[in-house]
């Protein structure tokens, strides 16, 4: 009797894994990542092509994930698009998910909820952004995307290369900006998640249309992306990024408006003005002429030094010059102190990279305590792929709580 009930066990065991590994459509499997109090499901509609996600979670954010995931293994280049929905009505003013509940594209190391990851998100405010995790229980990065089309996306993979397309005026998938550099080892996971980041409700998606398939690299347009950052007193709002602009045309004489709420640039031989921040989403407006030109800060010249490869500065009359950054291991060019003078700003290449050559580039910050900048308590902002065009301009806003700088699209030079 013993022996048939534990056969009996075994076999609904058996039974029950058979089931949870069931496909969903092109995907392996579904789960929880993290511990949402609300569990999550999964359905496919071959009739429609139509992925239906419903999640519990608190957040995709920081260290640490929870969230609902349909997924699968791949290995290689990967090219995935999808037309992204929400079914669930939108929460009432000041509710946690009104702005930040979300779903769309994941790629993941693995399943737990600290793993590496990069994906494309539709957010709750009706914006998108491109978040990832570089490396397994390290912070969440931001990029807000500068879109007023929100239904489709698509993300590739490409080498340690992520990109994001979203539709242009003509209705095709154009790149979008925020391009950045991510390793991911061995087989990943590939997938759509959902996350209504309010561990009390739930959030339901749609997903349509869902395409995906081995990309292949291709010489790509040399796009530039026009992008900025809040110079703010906590960690966690240095993590966040808006791609304002994306453009073929190049990006020059670049300049903030002096209400800080806006920028203009120079591209296809005209002049354009556009929202500084990512949930304003109307179209660039074309002008006659750029806002004023760069600020000079009295106290020192910075400037680098092309033997050495490092940061200077000197008095305005000559005297008191010394170095200022010394990592042997880069380049570092166009420094910039903000307003204020409590911030020194500059890009930094990897040593021996040529300096009209892209690469991939550093966005560091200093602060300066006492008129000297503090090594010490230097912060990488942000990591593009870029080259001496990334702050080849006065990069500061009036009030110097915000900067701006170009990234290129990586690709085969």
């Amino acid at each position: 009797m013993k022996k048939t009930i534990l056969l009996g066990a075994v076999a609904l065991l058996a039974t029950t894994a058979f089931a949870a590994a069931a496909p969903l459509g092109q995907f392996t499997d579904h789960q929880d990542i993290g511990k949402p109090r609300h569990p999550g499901s999964a359905s496919y509609d071959a009739t429609t092509r139509t992925y239906r996600i419903t999640a519990g979670g608190q957040n995709m954010w920081a260290n640490h994930d929870d969230f609902h995931y349909v997924w699968k293994k791949m290995s290689g280049d990967v090219r995935a698009s999808v037309d992204l929905t929400f079914v669930s009505p939108a929460p009432p003013p000041g509710a946690p998910g009104v702005i930040h509940r979300k779903g769309g594209i994941i790629l993941r190391q693995d399943l737990d909820p600290d793993s590496a990851y990069v994906d494309v998100l539709r957010m709750g405010n009706e914006q998108l952004s491109l978040q990832y995790r570089e490396k397994k229980g390290d912070e969440t990065h931001l990029i807000w995307i500068n879109t007023a089309r929100q239904g489709t996306v698509r993300l590739e993979k490409i080498g340690d290369y992520v990109y994001l397309s979203v539709p242009g005026a003509d209705g095709k998938l154009h790149h979008a900006g925020g391009s950045f550099k991510l390793h991911l080892t061995g087989p990943y996971y590939i997938g759509l998640g959902v996350c209504p980041h309010d561990d009390s409700k739930t959030e339901t998606m749609a997903f349509k249309n869902l395409k995906i398939e081995p990309a292949k690299s291709v010489a790509w347009t040399k796009d530039a992306t026009l992008q900025t950052m809040a110079v703010a007193n906590t960690h966690e709002d240095q993590l966040e990024q808006t791609a304002v602009v994306t453009t073929t045309g190049g990006l020059g004489d670049v300049a903030w408006e002096p209400d800080g709420k806006s920028l203009t640039y120079r591209s296809g031989g005209a002049f354009w003005r556009v929202a500084a921040e990512g949930m304003e989403t109307k179209a660039p407006q074309k002008i006659a002429t750029a806002a004023a030109g760069p600020r000079e800060n009295t106290a020192w010249v910075y400037y680098s030094d092309a033997k050495s490869g490092k940061l200077w500065r000197v008095r305005p009359n000559g005297s008191g010059r010394a170095q200022v950054t010394k990592d042997s291991g880069t380049r570092d060019f166009s420094p910039h102190v903000s307003p204020d003078g409590k911030w020194l700003l500059y890009a930094s290449a990897p040593t021996g990279t040529a300096a009209r050559r892209d690469s991939d580039l550093d966005i560091r910050l200093i602060p300066i305590a006492n008129g000297n900048p503090d090594l010490d308590r230097a912060v990488t902002m942000a990591k593009p792929y870029g080259g001496a065009d990334a702050l080849a301009f006065d990069p500061w806003s009036a009030d110097s709580k915000s900067f701006a700088f170009v990234s290129h699209q990586p690709g085969p030079e």
